[in-house]
């Protein structure tokens, strides 16, 4: 009769394992874990925050034009990633769509420094508690919604929008506007 011995190293690439596999799951579901609006449109709640400068705003201020309201925080990698390409974005589209960028559930330095580091020039929101993601029905980080200038919600993206995408989701937002 044999004993079954687990060695403190077989114990730890096991834990390794299962944390790698696990981590693969939640980018998986970031990655795929995607819904739209667009089959159903909804007016954008009036909701108000408040701007990274310090003075009030509200999201009914940006009717006229079409909209790109992106959610991040700097504790979620995924936002980061994105968020130089939010701010091509809004560079290459000034004219014609306004940007807001609400930190969300985010330690207020670490969204500026992070901000800072990016060089994000476009309106930037503080939704400390995640009030305001709640209210609007996102669940994944990052979240997108995109607004036509009338004020209906095009689109709703949870997950992390490349270059590509997010330039095709603003041109069918224009296209719609």
């Amino acid at each position: 009769m044999s004993a079954f011995v687990v060695t403190r190293q077989q114990r730890r690439s096991v834990i390794g394992l299962a944390t790698a596999v696990l981590l693969a799951v939640v980018v998986v579901m970031n990655v795929t874990d995607r819904s739209t609006a667009s089959q159903s449109e909804q007016a954008l709640p009036d909701i108000a925050f408040e701007r990274f400068d310090g003075d009030m705003a509200s999201l009914a201020e940006f009717e006229g034009r079409p909209l790109v309201i992106n959610f991040w925080a700097s504790w979620c990698p995924a936002c980061v990633a994105e968020l130089p390409e939010f701010e091509a974005a809004h560079l290459e589209y000034a004219d014609e769509v306004t940007f807001v960028g609400i930190a969300n559930a985010d330690i207020r330095q670490a969204a500026d420094r992070l901000a800072e580091s990016v060089g994000l020039t476009y309106t930037l929101g503080d939704d400390p508690d995640g009030d305001m993601f709640r209210e609007l029905g996102l669940f994944a980080m990052p979240s997108t919604i995109f607004v036509t200038a009338d004020g209906e919600i095009h689109e709703v993206f949870g997950g992390q929008l490349d270059e590509r995408a997010l330039t095709e989701r603003i041109d069918d937002l224009i296209g719609a506007s």
